[in-house]
């Protein structure tokens, strides 16, 4: 059962049963904590971790206490522990006790707000990572008015906040970075389309051939044909081994695509960066410790957690404001995968 599933099912009679005390002293115990002994407050804050309870309060004037929900599409929890989206998931989780709010992660099904986030009402939203379902959603919540944050992607013409990587910017580079070294046959590994994160590396690539005059043919530009991990990327490097001229650099639009296409160099008995160069994006842990460690774009998870929150706090506090991309800047950490084309 998800954390989701559970925090829906789970009440305040539940917390109280489990810490052995009233319904009156739990409530009693959220709302006006100093009216209650300290020993009992721990019990029942306890108890209630115990069980993933998170307290609806109420004030005085019965308005609700403050609470967002942080919703991902549901493939995307396979990521949590990974640095991608773990570490945003992590500093708005330390703003979130910083600040004396609750935060209830969850899934999106069908582009619908899941019933546990019904159920809790929260004042505001923040959507991880981009699929059809999560803009589905998010043009739902516009038009409810409801304050509205999204992460690692944007939706063209939707009034609503984002914070976004400068995706484009870090496919430039790294396509440039691999000319300067020398590299004339330089293949793309694209990600699904459906994420406009991946279209837009892709498009910073393709700009960059354009402009630096090193163009990438049809046959070097390989669709995602791949899903899991670490078959990313894997398949895709395949196809381009088996070209009559294969390239002498690649650059994969994310790390798990560059880590599969590293695992399939190396069973063709191929190594890199002495055969072929490559690059990924994301700078991963797991891309560091590759061997040979990862040339990677990096970008601030932690600095786009803390904005997004900003912003969303800001939205929840009434104040007026045009919704704005906030570009998040990237950064090339060149390692040990790439290097001059000696061919």
């Amino acid at each position: 059962m998800s954390a989701s599933e559970r925090t829906s099912r789970i009440t305040i009679r539940d917390v109280a049963e489990e810490a052995g005390v009233s319904i009156s002293t739990v409530s009693l115990a959220f709302q006006s904590p100093e009216r209650v002994a300290s020993a009992t407050r721990e019990r029942i804050a306890e108890a209630a971790a115990r069980l993933g309870y998170v307290p609806r309060f109420r004030a005085g004037n019965g308005a609700r206490s403050k609470l967002f929900a942080l919703i991902m599409e549901e493939l995307s929890l396979s990521a949590f522990p990974e640095t991608v989206y773990g570490a945003i998931i992590r500093t708005l989780e330390a703003q979130a006790r910083q600040h004396g709010l609750g935060m209830l992660l969850a899934t999106v099904q069908k582009g619908e707000l899941p019933q546990s986030v019904r159920e809790q009402q929260p004042q505001g939203v923040i959507i991880l990572g981009g699929c059809p379902e999560n803009d589905a959603l998010a043009e739902k919540l516009v038009e409810s008015n409801i304050p509205l944050v999204l992460v690692d992607t944007y939706i063209p013409g939707l009034p609503v906040n984002s914070v976004v990587p400068d995706n484009e910017w870090g496919g430039y580079c790294a396509y440039k970075h691999l000319v300067e070294l020398g590299h004339r046959r330089i293949a793309l590994i694209e990600g699904p389309h459906k994420y406009r994160t991946l279209v837009d590396r892709r498009w910073g690539a393709l700009r960059a051939a354009e402009e630096l005059g090193v163009p990438i043919p049809p046959e070097y530009r390989q669709p995602s044909i791949s899903s899991g991990y670490p078959q990313k990327g894997y398949r895709e490097m395949k196809e381009l081994l088996k070209l009559p001229e294969p390239p002498t650099a690649v650059f994969a639009v994310s790390d798990r695509a560059a880590l599969g296409a590293l695992e399939a160099i190396k069973e063709a008995g191929l190594r890199v960066p002495e055969d072929i160069a490559l690059i990924g994006f994301d700078d991963q842990t797991n891309a560091e410790f590759a061997t040979p460690p990862l040339t990677s774009v990096h970008y601030p998870r932690e600095e786009m957690g803390l904005i997004a929150f900003e912003i969303l706090m800001a939205q929840m506090e009434g104040e007026p404001a045009i919704p704005v991309r906030s570009l998040i800047p990237c950064e090339l950490v060149v390692q040990a995968s790439t290097q001059g084309d000696k061919k």
